[in-house]
């Protein structure tokens, strides 16, 4: 059993302004993610080193006000003050409209409706005809693609097959190349028909642009996707905030780099999840000093983006999970006092936390707490601290490569609830449909039609209870969208004059020419002695011919011939 220990138990500890912890650590709480962060952006633009001082402006401002407010941190017992959550509305929405439950393409309409998809389709034929207007008489004519919305579902259907069949080029899957073909595209649609569509592909009106918004080119499915997330469900209790991102290696004022992720470098996304389903309730793309947030100078950028995202949720008894980079004494309490639980890890020299700096052994905890923050900080293979306003000190059991040892419960619970959103990027990257562009809101776009399909592969799952892995609900969304949408690809060329695709692949067998009134044994003249190309023409009369072909033929050699060579 590990021990609880502490240092003068009966004392206590009391912070106001001007505590030496408090200019030791307000640069520290001012990073956006690391100091190796920080580095990595130094070449970029003039515009994004303002909105880093900026932030560092605002979290200096935080720091300062919350150590304004007395806290009195003290040793002993505590027992945490739990806000009642009333789980019996928790689950889909109910003002969702009525859907034929086995079919995952209307799932996905949900999410990506008619009007969505009557959008995108306007904002595309406009664009192409701005193009075709603006373009010089010198440069080849473009061609109008007057597309309408059954087209672009079944080019959004062909876009989400390519990440089940990847290939280098998007070319290669039009290619007849017998080692990489996949007739599929070909059937559908016609490789320049795709290419226009992507090329054209738009979300607003140019005509309309501000100079204040750095994401009007895709505003409009931003704020189309964040209200429909928003309806789906209604939460359960435990909800979790964390950072997605978007790979983009290309010149973009608000690009983000995060060593932490696989991608590195790209576009940085705010995600607020559901835990007990994983649905995605919420998002905010961040844009630096121009992030689309309801800002608190008390509480900082993130607490901000806490705060924006947890509006309409607030005053209902929820559990919020947050890492450190979110985590701090200020915004836990504005939670506590709008009813709402929170835990997460927190950096040791965030302001207003106690002195928790005794020595302690592996598997030994010590803890503070004030009437309703507990602070605590655990050791293993490295000291960890937890802030949370729902957890007693209290250690449990659990399993560890074969061998039981004792972990904090917050500790348990953190582990437990807070890695929803990386299990939604790793899903995700398995069958995204991320491909290299040169502009960055159709990366986006498509990102975000891959958490479209998630969410509707989620309320699938959750609604019929079904277990099936995501790559083959996809198969089966994109199998619904063009068996409804998709129309037969027009044939080019002149018809052919022979029935030779049948002759050479269906089964065939040889039979008598039929009787008529005025021959008992008729003969047909044989097709192919009258049409060779490989000897000498002759006329032969055979008795025999091919039902299905409908032609004579001697039962010989020319039957087989007929059947199996191209070129008789």
């Amino acid at each position: 059993m590990a021990s609880f220990l502490g240092s003068d138990s009966d004392m206590t500890e009391i912070y106001t302004a001007g505590s030496s912890n408090t200019d030791s650590s307000s640069d520290d709480n001012s990073e956006s993610s690391s100091e190796q962060e920080h580095q990595n952006q130094e070449s970029h633009s003039d515009e994004e080193g303002d909105d880093e001082e900026e932030s560092e402006d605002e979290e200096e401002m935080q720091d300062m006000e919350e150590s304004d407010v007395e806290r009195t941190w003290r040793s002993g017992q505590f027992k945490p003050k739990l806000f009642k959550f009333n789980s019996n509305d928790s689950g889909i929405s109910s003002i969702l409209p009525k859907i034929d439950e086995s079919n995952p393409m209307n799932y996905f309409r949900l999410i990506f409706d008619s009007t969505l998809m009557e959008k995108i389709v306007e904002e595309t034929n406009r664009y192409n005809v701005s193009l075709m207007q603006k373009q010089s008489s010198s440069k080849k004519g473009l061609q109008g693609i007057d597309t309408n919305i059954s087209e672009m579902y079944t080019f959004f259907a062909l876009y989400m097959l390519m990440s089940h069949t990847k290939k280098s080029r998007i070319k290669d899957y039009w290619s007849t190349e017998s080692l990489i073909s996949t007739p599929i595209f070909g059937s559908i649609m016609s490789r320049n028909r795709f290419l226009s569509l992507l090329r054209f592909l738009h979300f607003n009106d140019n005509e309309q642009q501000t100079t204040d918004d750095s994401l009007y080119k895709i505003r409009p499915i931003i704020n189309h996707l964040r209200d429909v997330f928003g309806e789906i469900l209604v939460p359960y209790q435990n909800l979790c905030i964390d950072e997605s991102l978007v790979l983009w290696k290309g010149r973009l004022s608000f690009k983000q780099y995060i060593p932490s992720k696989r991608s590195r470098f790209g576009i940085k996304l705010f995600l607020l999840c559901d835990v007990h389903t994983g649905i995605i309730l919420d998002f905010i793309v961040y844009t630096g000093a121009t992030t689309d947030i309801k800002k608190t100078s008390r509480l900082g950028i993130s607490g901000s983006i806490v705060m924006t995202l947890l509006e309409p949720y607030l005053d209902q008894g929820h559990n919020l999970f947050v890492d450190n980079w979110y985590t701090s004494v200020g915004l836990f309490e504005t939670l506590f006092e709008r009813s709402t639980g929170a835990c997460g890890t927190v950096r040791k020299n965030r302001v207003n936390l106690p002195d928790l700096e005794e020595k302690i052994g592996k598997g030994q905890q010590i803890y503070k707490h004030t009437n309703n923050l507990l602070v605590l900080k655990w050791n293993d293979k490295k000291e960890v601290m937890m802030l949370s306003t729902i957890h007693e000190p209290q250690m449990k059991y659990t399993e560890r490569h074969n061998s039981r040892i004792q972990k904090p419960v917050s500790i348990l619970d953190y582990n437990l609830n807070s890695h929803v959103i990386d299990k939604v990027d790793m899903q995700i990257s398995f069958v995204d449909c991320l491909r290299k562009t040169v502009k960055w809101y159709r990366k986006l776009f498509f990102h975000m039609l891959d958490l479209s399909i998630f969410n509707s592969y989620l309320l699938y799952k959750v609604n019929t209870g079904k277990v099936i892995k995501l790559s083959d609900y996809r198969l089966q969304l994109i199998r619904e969208i063009l068996q409804t949408y998709s129309a037969p690809k027009p044939k080019i060329g002149r018809p052919a004059l022979t029935n030779q695709p049948i002759r050479l692949t269906a089964r065939h067998f040889p039979s008598l020419v039929p009787q008529t009134t005025e021959r008992e044994n008729p003969q047909r003249k044989c097709v192919v002695c009258a049409h060779t190309s490989r000897r000498p023409k002759k006329r032969t009369d055979s008795r025999y011919m091919c039902r299905d072909c409908d032609v004579g033929l001697c039962v010989v050699s020319c039957f087989e011939k007929y059947h199996t060579v191209l070129h008789f």
